[in-house]
């Protein structure tokens, strides 16, 4: 049953460019801090609008640097790392010097690392970009230094109109009340299935709804094929859906030490050592939907984007999308990304900064750039049919969106994450430790928790 990966290089450059602006903020959801791609592929639109690349071999070199003085009136500068996300950005912003007289030049950096590397600096020196687009997954830690320009008062005062706007979307961008960012494009995370695999070992009509019907279908696996069917990726976005589904998460420092999330990691734990879960590091793959692509497990957790992944590496293979399993006395329901257009400090022009994110906002071309080219739900609620109608094979995950939970990382979102990784690895991994859930989730909230 298990196929050979066609092309392992291949499959990491798809990811790579894949991951778009869900996760231009610090590192994204997958392989090993690695993002692997949370948005599928669109078609390439062409756009006139002007673009600077800048490439690197030095990796302390300058990357990109803004100039918005084009003598010819107001240019506003937008900075992107991936393509997907210049395309639909460039297609959303058509019209705008016709319509308000602002220019828009896309700024483009050569990886996420570069861009955020580079930002803080560049602030200090005047030269960033004026907008980026940002994931509601490590932007806390940039928000707490003072790079984001509040958007409240032209919120308040009518330039920036939140109607239509998905409502837990936007909650996720409001930080002590204050309004940080305007989000535009959605990802729940969801159970994924290889449907191939689930109806030739013959499981049964009932999909699982719960962890505890996992692990039964995985002692099934296990007994009669001697595979383990559940692919963790131990990495953060992976072990927040989990945590979430067992009634807990991390409320930005406030939760850390939760019992649920003592359960949900323990559960991983004791599953792992059953021989129920196998992680891409020890099939030497770069992620998840590798191990997925190669059939090297049954399912796994994650989003949108494997369906273009597999659309590209494996088009044969069919997918079931499923809402996170519930976990212990949890109610179910898992992440949900967010990207949004925020708006940096220090720059010559917040007027008509706030001008161009509401022109987008507002219009219709943001959202239909969001499904067109990246087959991502749009932040609009009017625009869920239009989804619908445009990405059939995911129509479900709509309907998964009132269930989802954002992030939540504590400040120091980065640091969380890598020893969240390397307790779990470390635990996981060395069979002699003994240190349990609740002993990681209480070393995490020493360090990182707020309360």
């Amino acid at each position: 049953m298990k196929r050979k990966l066609m092309s392992k290089i291949t499959g990491c450059l798809i990811c790579a460019s894949l991951l778009a602006g869900l996760t231009a903020c610090g590192s994204a959801p997958a392989s090993d801090a690695a993002p692997e791609a949370p948005e599928a592929p669109g078609a390439a639109q062409d756009s006139e609008a002007p673009e600077t690349t800048v490439g690197t071999d030095d990796a302390d070199a300058a990357v990109v640097e803004a100039n918005n003085d084009s003598g010819e009136g107001i240019k506003l500068t937008i900075g992107v790392w991936a393509d997907d996300e210049s395309k639909r950005l460039e297609k959303a912003f058509e019209g705008i010097e016709d319509d308000l007289g602002i220019q828009i030049e896309f700024l483009k950096y050569p990886s996420d690392s570069d861009f955020w590397d580079n930002i803080p600096a560049q602030i200090a020196a005047g030269t960033a970009p004026d907008i980026i687009s940002c994931t509601n997954e490590h932007y806390l830690q940039y928000i707490d230094q003072g790079l984001f320009e509040p958007l409240t008062e032209y919120v308040d005062s009518g330039v920036i109109s939140l109607d239509g706007t998905w409502a837990k979307a936007m909650d996720a961008w409001k930080i002590d009340d204050i309004v940080y960012g305007i989000p535009y494009a959605l990802n729940p995370g969801v159970f994924i299935v290889n449907n191939n695999m689930w109806n030739e070992y013959g499981l049964g009509d009932s999909y699982p709804t719960t962890w505890d019907e996992v692990l039964a279908i995985c002692k099934k696996v296990k007994d009669e094929h001697d595979m383990a069917a559940w692919c963790v990726n131990i990495q953060e976005y992976h072990l927040t859906n989990i945590a979430l589904s067992f009634g807990g998460g991390w409320d930005f420092g406030k939760n850390i030490g939760a019992k649920e999330n003592a359960d949900a990691l323990q559960f991983l734990i004791d599953a792992y050592r059953e021989g129920y879960i196998v992680t891409p590091t020890e099939l030497g793959l770069g992620g998840d939907m590798d191990v997925m692509i190669q059939e090297s497990a049954l399912f796994s957790t994650g989003g949108a984007w494997y369906q273009g992944g597999f659309a590209a590496e494996a088009p044969d293979i069919e997918l079931k999308y499923l809402p996170i399993p519930k976990g212990g006395s949890g109610n179910g329901g898992g992440t949900c990304h967010s990207a949004a257009l925020v708006a940096l400090k220090n720059s010559q022009h917040p007027e008509e900064v706030a001008k161009a994110i509401s022109y987008v906002a507002e219009g219709s071309k943001l959202y239909e750039a969001v499904v067109d080219v990246t087959e991502v739900i749009p932040a609009g609620e009017a625009y869920f049919d239009y989804y619908k109608e445009k990405v059939p094979a995911l129509t479900e995950l709509v309907g998964y969106l009132d269930d989802t939970t954002p992030f939540s990382y504590p400040t120091q979102s980065k640091k969380f994450a890598d020893s969240l990784i390397n307790l779990m690895q470390e635990t996981m991994f060395d069979e002699t430790s003994s240190m349990t859930g609740q002993d990681i989730v209480d070393q995490l909230s020493a360090e990182y928790g707020t309360e």
